[in-house]
């Protein structure tokens, strides 16, 4: 019997600081003989266009419940957030900075997009959220048979929010009540990682 169990943990990382990131290292483990066989799974339907509705209200709950007013969806700075996701897939890096060095004001001036919200003799300019969630926790392998441990749509939207508004950097950017709309872009790698981007205005 060969077992080998894959924990992947999610990473985020918000525009103030880097908080955490853990790393997907493979947990082995063993299983006793004459256990249980893990069950097979169906893998359900994770699409990145449902995800980013599910987020975006999820984002609102967490604003409405703090007595904020909730976020407009911005379809151009979801186009934003998608190429941005896309692009730490893509080129394997996690950080609010490209490779080159341009950060999410470099992304809003690319595509033409001016975030001016004004406060006072305050002008917020824009913020940004990232995280790395998973579309499987766990891979068990058993007699050279793989059984995945899915995540549904929902948990995988629930455990971002929750990933950010546990996180200082991050809940601030969801509670600040100068926002008035968001947009959010999801990319979904062959390996099963999710990248999601949360760009606010």
């Amino acid at each position: 019997m060969n077992n080998l169990s894959r924990k992947f943990a999610p990473m985020l990382l918000t525009t103030v600081a880097l908080l955490f990131v853990t790393a997907c290292v493979p947990q082995p483990s063993r299983v006793p003989a004459g256990s249980v066989r893990p069950e097979h799974k169906p893998q359900p339907k994770v699409s990145a266009p449902d995800l980013e509705q599910r987020v975006h209200a999820l984002i609102n709950k967490e604003r409405q419940g703090k007595g904020l007013s909730t976020l407009a969806w911005d379809e151009r700075l979801s186009r934003i957030a998608r190429k941005h996701s896309e692009d730490m897939a893509k080129r394997r890096y996690f950080s609010h900075d490209s490779p080159e060095g341009h950060g999410f004001s470099a992304r809003y001036s690319d595509a033409g997009y001016v975030c001016a919200v004004r406060d006072g003799r305050y002008i917020y300019t824009g913020a940004e959220n990232i995280f790395q969630n998973n579309l499987f926790d766990r891979i068990i392998t058993m007699n050279n048979v793989k059984y995945y441990d899915w995540n549904k749509p929902e948990e995988i939207a629930e455990t971002t929010v929750k990933g950010w508004m546990n996180s200082t950097g991050h809940r601030k950017n969801i509670l600040t009540p100068q926002w008035g709309k968001e947009g959010i872009g999801v990319y979904i790698t062959p390996d099963g990682k999710v990248f999601i981007t949360q760009n606010f205005c």
